[in-house]
């Protein structure tokens, strides 16, 4: 990720640094901005709350992690592959992958953009 922040001459600051290393680390759990400052901040007591939201915000933007809703709280995945969140009964969310899964998720998105001509950004799908 910092290569492709290099890429996009955005300025590499310890603070987005350590931003994405944390992503890394909580990158199973789908966390939720709450979990993802909660983290940052063991180790940068005095980053701030819209620090962090800009810094996400930015990382969305170029597209180098994909942000999602779920039951009022916004959530932050790496993952860009095809793929299936899946809700489990504890309410954390897990990433299926799947060739079959996959091949069908490819399916979908040829339909809806030649078929239905829709531009899809990126593919969600959350399972419950």
């Amino acid at each position: 990720m910092e290569k492709k922040l290099q890429k996009e001459k955005i300025k590499i600051t310890p603070q987005r640094i350590e931003l994405i290393r944390k992503l890394r680390e909580l990158e199973k759990t789908h966390p939720s901005f709450n979990n993802v400052y909660q983290a940052i901040k063991e180790t940068h007591p005095n980053i701030s709350r819209s620090t962090v939201h800009e810094n996400l915000k930015l990382l969305v933007k170029k597209g180098m992690i994909r942000r999602f809703y779920y039951k009022g709280e916004t959530r932050y995945e790496i993952n860009q592959n095809l793929h299936i969140n899946l809700v489990e009964a504890d309410g954390t969310i897990r990433d299926v992958e799947n060739k079959k899964i996959n091949a069908h998720l490819k399916e979908i998105e040829r339909i809806l953009k030649e078929d239905e001509k829709i531009e899809i950004k990126n593919l969600l799908v959350l399972i419950e």
